[in-house]
């Protein structure tokens, strides 16, 4: 199985997976999720995300959604462990490292952040 999405070609027993690599049911309850996100029900959205990466294990974008409502919701020290999963997966998974920095920075400050914070310490951390 592909991480993230990945696009790839297909073998005739992976039809399920399609090209992405994640299987169809996945990708369905993720996409479910993105649609009830705007409604506002945070606690659903997060619900529909475990039951997709449950299926597939390696849907680094599932765990992203997952930091970015756990971020949304304050719950700082859970969507860290998400971003981390993300990155366990795809280290090269650019907003997982932008957002991962954000939520260190929120918790060593307490605060919103301004976005050029973090972009200051993600530079001077390479």
């Amino acid at each position: 199985m592909l991480p993230c999405g990945e696009s790839s070609w297909v073998k005739s027993d992976m039809a399920p997976y399609r090209s992405t690599g994640i299987p169809l049911e996945a990708q369905y309850l993720y996409r479910q999720a993105l649609q009830i996100k705007n409604n506002g029900k945070k606690e659903d959205v997060l619900k529909y995300l475990k039951m997709a990466v449950s299926i597939a294990p390696l849907f680094c974008n599932a765990y992203n959604a997952m930091g970015n409502c756990l971020d949304e919701m304050g719950r700082y020290e859970e969507a860290m462990r998400k971003y981390e999963k993300v990155l366990e997966i795809n280290p090269q998974h650019t907003e997982a490292r932008f957002k991962r920095a954000m939520i260190q920075e929120k918790i060593r400050y307490g605060e919103e952040v301004p976005p050029c914070r973090v972009l200051s310490a993600l530079l001077c951390s390479t």
